[in-house]
């Protein structure tokens, strides 16, 4: 079984109006945890009732950041 990330997001099936839940990726660590789905390019369910495979894929490619725009922090560890 692979390994993949949960999506915090539900909506309305487009298809059947049925709740849609269950959103996966493998965009991110892939270690089981949960995301916002702005945090991945690429994720998916299925619609409980219909069927329907519903799928979401960013349209806009993810800025490149520098290192500017990360904060740094420093533990002293013994």
């Amino acid at each position: 079984m692979g390994m993949y990330d949960d999506i915090n997001y539900s909506m309305d099936c487009p298809k059947c109006g049925a709740s849609v839940g269950g959103f996966q990726s493998k965009d991110g660590n892939c270690i089981l945890g949960t995301l916002e789905f702005w945090e991945v390019s690429n994720f998916y369910t299925h619609c409980p009732k219909c069927s329907a495979w519903i799928e979401f894929n960013c349209k806009k490619p993810a800025p490149k950041l520098s290192i500017e725009d990360y904060e740094m922090t420093v533990e002293e560890r013994r």
